[in-house]
């Protein structure tokens, strides 16, 4: 990831995929900082409901939140804990330090008053956000409910796919390349569907 990034290059989608522990919650957060505080995408709560950024897991979700909140909290007061970190997180913009320390101090009262428009979501709330937003359209009341006991569905699914693989030889096909990869993937050398 480029540490000054170019404004000519959005909209974009960034994915940045990486072992544990190698920053990528760090990284993401330096990005999603960069679009908020950019005065090319208004810098303020306007620019807060049109940057989302998608991760697996809450953890990560409340660790990205946390990080955004951190770095402009450090540029607004000017309260890094060393040079260093300085020039980390003030190296991936293009100007004077007195201008950014005002739009960081604006974003944050902007956060405060419309932390709703914070959008980091794990893909789970993302879609079920995107459901809800289409209930009409998918012909579904904005009330109806994910249900979380999924093992049931998946494995009355299952159910279906092997009895459509019996008569359609297009349907085993993609069933035996699905096992294969997964096989491979899990390091296995056999499986069983109902223990899974």
């Amino acid at each position: 990831m480029n540490n000054k990034p170019s404004d000519s290059r959005f909209p974009e989608v960034v994915v940045v995929q990486a072992s544990a522990g190698t920053g990528k919650t760090r990284a993401l957060a330096k990005r999603y900082l960069y679009l908020l505080m950019s005065p090319a995408f208004g810098g303020n709560n306007t620019c807060l409901r049109n940057i989302l950024a998608i991760t697996f897991t809450n953890k990560a979700t409340v660790e990205m939140k946390e990080r955004i909140i951190e770095f402009l909290k450090k540029i607004a007061l000017d309260a890094f804990s060393s040079p260093e970190e300085k020039e980390d997180i003030l190296g991936i913009f293009r100007e004077k330090e007195k201008p950014l320390r005002i739009r960081a101090s604006g974003i944050m009262d902007e956060l405060i008053k419309h932390y709703n428009f914070f959008q980091i979501k794990t893909i789970d709330s993302f879609i079920n956000t995107l459901l809800l937003g289409s209930a009409l359209e998918i012909e579904r009341s904005a009330s109806f409910k994910i249900r979380s006991d999924y093992s049931r569905y998946l494995g009355y699914c299952l159910d279906m796919v092997i009895d459509s693989a019996k008569q359609d030889r297009e349907v085993l096909a993609v069933l035996e390349d699905f096992l294969q990869y997964y096989l491979f993937l899990e390091n296995r050398n056999r499986w069983f569907p109902k223990e899974d």
